[in-house]
């Protein structure tokens, strides 16, 4: 179940979300960065502004796309950049729950070492440390950021396997069958999705600020 929580500052915040953004200022504080918003919780799990901005600048790097630090991300991207956010938290879920799939060393190694040596070329005045400072993150938070990815892009792939062999191993068959397979594909996760939100616990808080600059 989606909800929204509008105007916070009419203190329209459900009591159970409140006590998140205190334990979320509490723990803010304890690692000595300033504390952040909440923007959601899924299941009693809060989702801050500095995890959504570090997901932006992570996938700005990635793509090889320079994104200056202290930019402010637009109200539109954010809230897109949210839903990926929750979306990817209900599949990590949904694949706890199912289990049997592992991520290994090797391949978190490997996604560290493609987005650093990205980040590098692009921020070569900026160390890696500093840039997870700037968002109250460390080397192990990191490392378990990378093996949500993996473990994301694993589950997927095994839940809809045919559709990924199919696609992938259609050398013989038009673009038009491979689009089709990709389209069924996409609906396939699109309900999926929905079915996991409709069976969660999601509070949205309309009304977060963003300040002028994020670090």
């Amino acid at each position: 179940m989606e909800r929204k929580i509008i105007n916070k500052k009419n203190n329209a915040l459900g009591i159970s979300f409140l006590c998140l953004m205190i334990l979320s200022f509490s723990a803010a504080s304890s690692y000595g960065f300033l504390a952040d918003e909440i923007a959601a919780s899924v299941n009693n799990t809060p989702i801050t502004l500095n995890e959504l901005y570090f997901l932006y600048n992570f996938n700005a790097i990635n793509n090889l796309k320079y994104r200056n630090f202290n930019k402010t991300v637009s109200e539109a991207k954010l809230k897109r950049i949210l839903s990926f956010y929750i979306n990817r938290m209900l599949i990590l879920k949904q694949e706890e729950k199912t289990g049997g799939l592992k991520v290994t060393e090797s391949s978190i190694d490997e996604l560290t070492a493609g987005f650093k040596k990205k980040f590098k070329m692009l921020h070569k005045k900026t160390s890696f440390n500093s840039f997870l400072a700037k968002f109250g993150l460390n080397k192990t938070d990191f490392k378990v950021f990378a093996k949500n990815i993996l473990s994301e892009k694993i589950f997927i792939g095994e839940r809809f396997r045919f559709f990924l062999f199919s696609i992938e191993n259609s050398g013989k068959i038009t673009q038009s069958v491979k689009k089709k397979y990709g389209k069924e594909l996409s609906l396939k996760l699109k309900r999926l999705l929905l079915n996991l939100r409709k069976r969660s616990e999601i509070e949205i808080n309309d009304d977060f600020n963003q300040p002028n600059k994020h670090v």
